[in-house]
């Protein structure tokens, strides 16, 4: 009997220790998670594109009011600002229904030297003048809603007057970000005062032409044109996405494949944005096309959608801007245009 249990139990030993080793064999060949983790990430080389509905563009041929076509800002879908100008003189311009109707303000000179806006809500704002040949640049704070203003900065740094602002903006009472091309690079001037002291980047190579955006002093996009290096797709024109979110340097995001090339950009936060691409000068020729790509997951896919070939805006200053997934405005030296659906509709405002 005793000799039965010693063969059990040599038995059952046995079992378990073949068993052990079955599971042995079978986990080793899963990677440990200090393996993976050591793998390079794999190197965006393009981006999807998806095929999206047209754009429709709607001119009722109603008279409206005249509205602003310079250094427009909307703080929400209703609320907005906005310089006009004309036979020598600029104004300033308030409204308050998404910009079907404007009121002119009294609280600004004319402006000799192209200016920006930047209002934090319907009663914070300020306006950035360039520096010109008759004046020095120059930062003026308005409290009231633009009813009266105040300089708060002067001479500010590599605000020379060939020097092109590409942003403006303040993104809380403290602070705010301009963006300056210098050359081929590009300068950031931030300030953390509400606008009395600003500080200047080092300069940052732009990785081509192309426009920006910014959420914050330190995180902004960049989309430019390019082309694709890789042998199956060796000289085909791109346009390729940057991001920035140390402040100091342009990481590539990923390529689309398309001869336009990026003439505005908005981000409505880190997944939603929107880029305004149009034919390249050289290819005025063969006819003018413009599309609008949008994302909803910060860069990594977009729905392509196309103006009728009728939408022919001026190329001068053409600008889009989104404030909520669903509202935005495009707008030229000429003309206002107003979606509430996010980009597939767009209403002409101006008379």
């Amino acid at each position: 009997m005793i000799a039965l249990m010693n063969n059990k139990k040599l038995m059952i030993l046995i079992v378990f220790v073949l068993c052990a080793g079955c599971f042995h064999e079978q986990t080793s060949t899963l990677p440990t998670a200090a393996t993976q983790s050591t793998k390079p990430d794999k190197q965006i080389s393009g981006l999807s594109v998806i095929p999206g509905e047209n754009i429709q563009v709607h001119d009722e041929n109603v008279h409206k009011p005249n509205v602003p076509t310079k250094a427009i800002t909307f703080v929400n879908e209703l609320q907005g600002y906005g310089i006009t100008s004309g036979k020598g003189k600029a104004s300033l311009m308030q409204t308050g229904d998404g910009g079907t109707t404007w009121k002119p303000l009294r609280g600004i000179d004319a402006l000799a030297a192209p200016s920006m806006l930047s209002f934090l809500d319907s009663q914070t704002g300020w306006l950035l003048t360039n520096e010109s040949k008759d004046q020095e640049s120059e930062l003026s704070l308005t409290a009231d809603g633009g009813q009266t203003w105040e300089v708060i900065a002067q001479d500010l740094p590599v605000l020379e007057a060939e020097k092109e602002i590409m942003f403006f903006r303040f993104f809380d009472r403290q602070n705010g970000l301009i963006a300056v091309r210098n050359g081929k690079d590009l300068v950031l001037l931030r300030t953390q005062d509400g606008g009395i002291t600003w500080l200047a980047s080092n300069r940052i190579p732009m990785p081509s032409e192309g426009v920006v955006t910014f959420l914050s002093s330190s995180e902004g996009w960049f989309v430019g044109s390019s082309s694709f290096s890789s042998p199956s797709e060796k000289n085909k024109a791109a346009v390729t996405l940057y991001r920035m979110t140390d402040g100091e340097s342009w990481e590539e995001a990923g390529k689309i494949s398309t001869s336009l090339v990026p003439k505005a950009l908005s981000f409505v936060d880190a997944a939603h944005g929107f880029v305004l691409l149009q034919t390249n000068q050289q290819n005025r020729a063969q006819g003018q096309e413009r599309q609008l790509l949008r994302t909803r997951d910060g860069g990594k896919t977009w729905s392509q959608h196309t103006f009728p070939a009728a939408f022919q805006p001026l190329d001068l200053n053409l600008q889009v801007s989104f404030v909520t997934t669903s509202n935005g405005w495009l707008w030229d030296a000429r003309n206002l245009w107003k979606s509430k659906d996010g980009g597939l509709n767009w209403q002409l405002l101006t008379p």
